[in-house]
């Protein structure tokens, strides 16, 4: 039985995953504030969906939140305890949710997250899926999981890795507490902290959608293939994008100066 299957055989719960999509930038909210924004089942593969629908036409950018005071506190406890206990159902809910998470952070769209309140667990994973993180000074970060007696379950280790270190993501997964925003930024889980999270998350994303389209989607491409060491990435990005639309058009703005 896959994980989707499973979860369609249980109650859905009260937790939602809201998309809005106004104009180039959309909003991927988690919405269970009575549980901090804890993922339940349903709202896993509620979130899966949402990505595969970005996917399929993306923006220039995707703001993700929580509803509420916190970001997310990782999974539903209750709701993993109460129906995902079944032999085999580890793996492919840490097989489902690792794979939501990476094609979150793969789509050509920049993904910022905007943290308020707690981010802890799979919810600081959740962190490591996004480009950029802007935090309330207020948000606590927090890879927990070895104090519950596990490990990141949703890839966020091999991203925790790519981001911030080996020697740093060790540290961060053995201490198993939360960070304060101004701790998160020293070690680079979080990139900028600022009063409101939310206001510099839509700034951001604006100044992503007001570029041309195709010079903006090419950006994320093009540093995966170079971090993966290829050395024809740029020149094939620049040759593909010179004397296009939107350099033509960038040119004429230009010369009308």
């Amino acid at each position: 039985m896959s994980f989707r299957e499973r979860v369609a055989a249980m109650p859905e719960g009260p937790g939602r995953v809201r998309l809005e999509v106004d104009g180039a930038v959309a909003t991927l909210r988690l919405d269970h504030p009575g549980a901090r924004n804890a993922l339940s089942p349903a709202m896993m593969v509620a979130l899966a969906d949402a990505v595969v629908s970005l996917a399929a036409a993306p923006p220039r950018a995707v703001i993700v939140g929580g509803v509420g005071s916190a970001f997310c506190a990782g999974g539903d406890l209750g709701a993993v305890q109460a129906h995902l206990l079944a032999p085999g159902s580890a793996a492919e809910m840490q097989a489902f949710m690792a794979a939501t998470c990476d094609a979150l952070l793969a789509l050509p769209s920049l993904v910022i997250a905007a943290v308020e309140g707690a981010a802890l667990g799979g919810g600081a994973e959740l962190l490591t899926a996004c480009d950029l993180v802007y935090s309330a000074p207020s948000a606590k970060v927090g890879f927990v999981q070895a104090a519950m007696g596990v490990s990141p379950g949703f890839g966020g280790a091999a991203r925790l890795v790519r981001r911030v270190g080996g020697r740093r993501a060790v540290d961060l997964l053995t201490r198993a507490a939360p960070m304060s925003a101004a701790e998160a930024l020293r070690v680079g889980v979080v990139d900028e902290v600022c009063e409101d999270a939310w206001g510099a998350a839509r700034a951001r994303a604006g100044e992503c959608a007001s570029l041309p389209p195709a010079a903006a989607a090419a950006v994320k491409p093009l540093v995966a293939r170079l971090l993966r060491g290829d050395s024809h990435a740029e020149s094939e990005a620049f040759v593909a994008l010179w004397g296009g639309p939107e350099h033509v058009a960038a040119l004429d703005r230009f010369r009308r100066r």
